[in-house]
């Protein structure tokens, strides 16, 4: 059992649902947090909120945390937010104001601590430590508070990374995943008033999809072929989670897609894809010279997939062989000016090679996308046309 010596300060907010809360304000010596964890997200860990720290901030270069403690100021003014996963005692020696006290912090040795904020900092300074071994009594400043629940770790972590700096994009859908499906169903009303907006829960809803094309869709050519945040690449491995969730962020506010229940939607995107994996074989085959699935290609059939279904939907049949009939349009040879050159060509395997395809198809920017769905929906458009 370790004491500091620390201001414990009350702060709440006027959220409905929201508690107060007390902050321990303090500095560790690096040594007391050598066994600090930090709770990341995996495949397995749905609940974690924080992905593997980043190899390029620890380097020699410019800008780097170890450069910085070595060659420059080494001065960590900001102080590191962690959680006290456990119980935590607080003797107060002197009340200073109306809700700030000062006193002595004792954290039990079986509690364990989880940061929250500075995983970076803590980071840089235990490689240094193996160099100067004198940084394991580096005073580190610390907020410390005393969260009772996991989710409400993470809320912190959303905030303080989404509002002072980014958090990685591919994350955030996890993220807000959660928020969705517990912040919705327990006592987060402001949850929901101030960080869910419709952008954010279509954003959640993405990532539920994307889980719904790895492990229940039987139709689905994704079915355990996604991977993951903090999953390293594997043979099997077709797409990243974030691509698809990025992408089918945007189309769920079409209109032709409104109201269909995730479960639905799923399924009908798989059949799309699965439309699309009989038309290309060998993309899926060997995925590596097509940039098929690729940015490119995830992103435009994506963006193509409201415009398809909603012709499907036209018919009233909305199942594979629809999706195929509009799809198979693309591969016919239509010379029109109202198409650019490389799209009067068959939109074939041959298009989407890496080796041979035109440059546009290996476009990874939202314009390089837009040209070619704007294409892509003037053949289909044009070839309905030529066969009436």
């Amino acid at each position: 059992m370790t004491g500091y010596p620390s201001f414990r300060i009350k702060q709440w907010g006027y959220g409905a649902g929201v508690e107060p809360s007390y902050i321990f304000v303090t500095s560790m010596p690096l040594k007391s947090l050598w066994k600090a964890d930090i709770d990341r997200w995996s495949n397995l860990n749905r609940e974690g909120y924080q992905r593997i720290t980043g190899e390029s901030r620890f380097g020699p270069g410019q800008g780097s945390i170890t450069r910085y403690l070595m060659n420059e100021l080494g001065a960590f003014p900001t102080s590191v937010l962690i959680n006290i996963r456990g119980k935590v005692d607080f003797s107060s020696i002197k009340q200073i104001a109306e809700n700030i006290d000062y006193g002595t912090m004792t954290i039990p040795d079986d509690s364990k601590l989880i940061i929250i904020d500075g995983q970076h900092r803590l980071e840089a300074l235990k490689r240094i430590r193996a160099k100067k071994p004198e940084l394991e009594n580096y005073p580190v400043p610390v907020s410390l508070m005393n969260l009772d629940d996991k989710f409400d770790e993470m809320v912190h972590f959303f905030i303080v990374n989404s509002r002072q700096k980014s958090i990685p994009t591919d994350l955030v859908y996890r993220q807000l995943q959660n928020f969705m499906e517990k912040a919705i169903i327990e006592r987060r009303q402001w949850i929901k008033d101030t960080i869910l907006g419709p952008k954010q829960e279509r954003q959640a809803l993405s990532a539920t999809i994307v889980d719904f094309l790895d492990t229940e869709s039987t139709n689905s050519p994704f079915r355990g072929r996604i991977q993951y945040v903090g999953q390293q690449r594997e043979e099997r491995h077709l797409v990243k989670d974030y691509y698809l969730a990025r992408f089918l962020t945007k189309i769920l506010s079409e209109k032709a897609l409104r109201g269909l229940a995730p479960p639905k939607l799923a399924n009908l995107y798989a059949d799309y894809w699965s439309a699309l994996q009989d038309l290309y074989p060998n993309c899926f085959k060997k995925p590596e010279e097509y940039s098929l699935l690729k940015t490119t290609g995830i992103a435009t059939y994506t963006y193509l997939f409201p415009t398809v279904f909603a012709y499907c939907a036209a018919d009233g049949k909305i199942n594979k062989n629809e999706f195929s009939k509009y799809l198979e349009m693309l591969f016919e040879e239509i010379d029109s000016e109202e198409l650019e050159p490389d799209f009067q060509k068959p939109l074939d395997e041959k298009w989407w090679s890496a080796a041979h395809g035109p440059a546009i198809a290996r476009g990874t920017n939202e314009g390089a996308f837009e040209e070619i769905v704007k294409n892509m929906t003037k053949k289909i458009e044009l070839a309905m046309k030529n066969k009436k």
